[in-house]
C-alpha cells in the first residue's frame, strides 16, 4: 500500500470528507476521461460536439474537473459518440482508493468497438464466457417477447433481463417484460 492509499485509508473514517472526497474523484475522472477519449481519437472539441450534436462550449464544459452536473443522458450520448459502452455501479470505498492510485492516462483510454471487439467466427456464448461473464444462450431468446419494442433493439432487453435474473436482480421494476426461462 502506498502513501495515499494508507492516508486516504486513515481519512476515509470520516464518513463526511469520504464521501465528498470520491464525489470529486468521479467528477474529476468523468471529465479527464472524456478529454483522453477525444484526444485518444485525435479529434478537437468542435468534432465531438458534432458527432454528439452538442455545441463546443458544452464539450468544454464536460471536461472541466470542477463540473458536476452529470446526467445519464449526456454520457450515454457520449458513449456512443466514442463508440464505446457506459457503466455505471456503486462501489466500495476501497476499491475506489484504488482506482485513485491507479488512476493514468493509459487507465482512461478505450478502443472504440470496431477495434474491441473479435469479429471472429467464434460463438458469441464462447466470447462470454472466456471473459467470465454470465453464460448467456442468445440463440434461445424467444422471439415473442421482444415483440413491440420500438427504440431498443430487438435482443436486448430480453438479453439484459436474463442476465440481470441469472444475477438474482429481480427485473420486475424495469419493465413489463420478464426473464427468460433457462
Amino acid at each position: 500500500m502506498n502513501g495515499l492509499q494508507h492516508r486516504l485509508r486513515k481519512e476515509f473514517k470520516d464518513k463526511e470528507y469520504a464521501h465528498a472526497y470520491v464525489k470529486e474523484f468521479l467528477n474529476a475522472s468523468i471529465a479527464t476521461q472524456i478529454k483522453v477519449l477525444r484526444e485518444q481519437r485525435g479529434w478537437e472539441q468542435q468534432e465531438l460536439a458534432s458527432i454528439t450534436g452538442m455545441r463546443q462550449p458544452r464539450i468544454s464544459l464536460l471536461e472541466n474537473i470542477n463540473y458536476s452536473m452529470w446526467s445519464i443522458s449526456t454520457l450515454q450520448k457520449l458513449a456512443e459518440a466514442f463508440d464505446v459502452t457506459l457503466i455505471v455501479s456503486f462501489e466500495t470505498f476501497s476499491d475506489r482508493i484504488t482506482d485513485m492510485h491507479n488512476l493514468s492516462r493509459e487507465s482512461l483510454e478505450r478502443l472504440p468497438r470496431m477495434d474491441d471487439l473479435s469479429f471472429s467466427e467464434e460463438p458469441m456464448e464462447e466470447m462470454l464466457a472466456s471473459t467470465n461473464q454470465p453464460n448467456l444462450r442468445l440463440d434461445d431468446i424467444d422471439e415473442s417477447i421482444v415483440t413491440g419494442l420500438q427504440s431498443t433493439p430487438k435482443m436486448v432487453k430480453p438479453t439484459l433481463y436474463n442476465w440481470l435474473a441469472s444475477l438474482r436482480v429481480n427485473t420486475s421494476a424495469y419493465s413489463t417484460y420478464s426473464p427468460i426461462a433457462a
